[in-house]
């Protein structure tokens, strides 16, 4: 039987849940070559929310969380195959291509799978807009693209466990 280490992400000064409630959970988990990052909100180290009903500021913060939480765990933006964003509030088709520019930006093009769920009023905390998960799998990230003509094909390089990545 094979068993698989977890690591648990470790990102100085990241947030953390507000002290009105117990949790324990970490913002990432890998487990082989494998990434989880839990849904990542634009709070400061004690779980204030920053930038309050700004939508396009949050989401280039909790980017920039997601990326901070998959480099901790030995991975990289273009090891993301399956990415979630959870809206909350009305949005505009003008705010969700902002949001979606900033987003795709982090992602070597085409970019992983992607939903995205209008969740209604207000997600976990008041004032928060946006939330993003996601799964990465190390390694997995491409080389090279080709060809890539704006979302029906891509030729990807991908290195392939016990493949020399110049095969």
């Amino acid at each position: 039987m094979t068993t698989l280490e977890r690591r648990f992400a470790e990102v100085p000064g990241h947030w953390q849940v507000p002290g009105h409630f117990k949790i324990n959970h970490s913002h990432g988990i890998r487990v082989g070559d494998t990434i989880y990052v839990g849904g990542q909100e634009d709070l400061d180290a004690d779980g204030n929310v920053n930038n309050p009903g700004d939508i396009v500021a949050q989401c280039k913060n909790v980017m920039e969380s997601l990326k901070r939480v998959i480099e901790s765990l030995g991975g990289t933006m273009g090891d993301v195959v399956q990415f979630n964003t959870f809206y909350a509030g009305e949005l505009s088709y003008e705010e969700w291509q902002r949001t979606y520019d900033i987003r795709f930006s982090y992602f070597p093009a085409p970019g992983p799978t992607a939903t995205g769920i209008l969740i209604g009023e207000e997600l976990n905390l008041p004032g928060i807009r946006v939330e993003v998960n996601a799964v990465a799998i190390v390694g997995s990230a491409a080389t090279r693209v080709e060809a890539f003509d704006g979302g029906t094909h891509a030729t990807l390089d991908v290195p392939v466990a016990g493949e020399s990545p110049n095969a």
